[in-house]
């Protein structure tokens, strides 16, 4: 992997034979990134992809073996336990034009994969639903966070259609 930093942006080019998730995860624990979205393009020749049935409350994974286009590569970052935690979903097209997509559990590069990855300023945590079982993000009451000596208002998590400030 290579990148360089503009600003809160990281401009990353991952090479043949590099783990997408794994890489990025790596990058992430290094920088103390605990917040923040990704999206990409290139090529994978493996990935493993899965659909996450409610009825079930598991995924449903698939393998996928051969050259791949990188249609689109979107996610976001999290943290669960202090760790960075990735929900990321890929768009993956074959030979034929044919698209296979859902959520990505990982994926080897086969040629090159271009990501550009904005950090945010925070931390944003994960909360496991005991329903689903998945870790959602933890927007909630009590899962807010407040910075000290900016007014309560920056770094925290607002209800949607709530200003900055209150109102």
């Amino acid at each position: 992997m290579r990148y360089f930093i503009l600003g809160s942006q990281y401009v990353v080019r991952l090479d043949a034979g590099e783990r997408i998730v794994e890489t990025l995860r790596a990058l992430c624990e290094r920088d103390a990134i605990g917040g923040g979205y990704f999206h990409g393009l290139g090529a994978v020749g493996e990935a493993e992809i899965g659909h996450f049935d409610p009825s079930t409350n598991d995924y449903d994974w698939v393998r996928l073996s051969g050259p791949y286009e990188i249609v689109s590569l979107y996610g976001n970052i999290s943290t669960v336990d202090g760790k960075p935690h990735f929900h990321a979903h890929i768009a993956l097209g074959d030979n034929t034009m044919a698209v296979r997509g859902g959520h990505l559990k990982e994926a080897v590069v086969s040629v090159t994969c271009e990501v550009t990855l904005v950090r945010f300023r925070d931390e944003i945590g994960r909360k496991k639903d005991e329903r689903s079982g998945l870790w959602k993000l933890a927007l909630e009451p009590g899962a807010e966070r407040e910075e000290e000596g900016r007014g309560g208002a920056a770094g925290r998590a607002r209800p949607a259609g709530e200003r900055k400030g209150g109102g």
